[in-house]
Parts: C-alpha cells; structure tokens; sequence
C-alpha cells in the first residue's frame, strides 16, 4: 500500500496541466470573443459612416439643385478651381461640403459636360464628387463601401444610375434622375 506521499506528486502534476489547459481554453474563448466584438465594432462604424455619407451627399445635391431651379442654370465646376458663387457657397456654409466626407477626401462639384460627339448623350446633370486630393483628408473608401452605398441609395450597380464611380473609382452622385 502506498502511503499518501508518494501519491501527492502525481496528483499535483496532473492538476497544474490541467489549470494549464483550463487557461489555455479561457484565453482562446476570451481572443475569439474580442475578436468578433471589433469586427461587429468595425461593422458599426462602417455602417455609420455610409448613413452619415448618404445624408452628406443628399444635403449638398439639394443645395445644388436648388440653385439650378432658381437660377436655370448649374453652376461652374469645383474640379477646374473655379469658385462657386457666394450665394451657393453660403447655402453650403452649414453642410459637409467644406468639413470633407466620413471616409475623407473632400467633396467636388462637376458641372455638366456639353455633348461630347454622335452617339453619346449630353451629361446634362451635375454631380457631386468625392476626391482624395485634400491635403490632410486620406480616402478611405473601399468597394465594399460604395457597393452597400448603391444598393441604399440607386440600383446596385456602380457602373449605371445616380450614384456611381468615376475618376480613380472615386463616388460621384449626380443631383438629378437621368432624363429619359
């Protein structure tokens, strides 16, 4: 018979690998845990930037268009430093227009093009852009983003509708529907 010395050795070492194990597991459940928490944080924030995007974007289509219907004409282009006029840049005083988007960049406006040869249409509607050449405003806008922004705001397809992408695949909304 052995005495409970011997069996104490035995026994202690078996318990510190399993307190070893057991801790083992808690770490790996706990690392899982925090990695789902920061892609459903991630998710989140993604989400809000879109919806803080789109409510940008359609505040300053608005404006826009408001100063197409009074004035019966658009306005010159952002994109060839020319400046908007004082009475539309007021109107954007309290938009996004001068703070940049939630992804970065800054926001552009494209005067409409005149009809540019046989068998192309005229693009008779100004858009509103987003372009990364803003000192200290990076772009941040992945595909993924501007394919959830479709299917919320057009049709889904970044090649067709309002909202599409444009130079450098940078978004362009175009403030009006596409006449038929």
């Amino acid at each position: 018979m052995r005495s409970r010395r011997q069996d104490s050795p035995n026994v202690a070492r078996r318990s510190r690998g399993f307190v070893v194990t057991e801790a083992a597991l808690t770490m790996l459940v706990l690392a899982l845990g925090l990695g789902l928490v920061l892609t459903l944080a991630d998710r989140a924030r993604q989400r809000q930037k879109r919806e803080r995007y789109i409510l940008d974007v359609r505040g300053i289509s608005a404006v826009f268009a408001d100063y197409q219907r009074r004035h019966k004409a658009w306005p010159p282009g952002t994109s060839n430093n020319q400046p908007l006029p004082a009475e539309l840049a007021d109107a954007l005083r309290g938009t996004a227009w001068a703070q940049g988007s939630p992804f970065g960049g800054e926001y552009r406006w494209i005067a409409p093009a005149p009809n540019r040869g046989p068998g192309r249409p005229a693009a008779d509607r100004g858009a509103v852009a987003l372009c990364a050449f803003a000192p200290g405003l990076p772009l941040d806008l992945d595909r993924a983003n501007l394919l959830a922004i479709d299917r919320q705001i057009d049709d889904g397809d970044l090649a067709t509708g309002r909202f599409r992408t444009g130079f450098n695949g940078w978004p362009v909304f175009f403030v009006e529907e596409a006449k038929p």
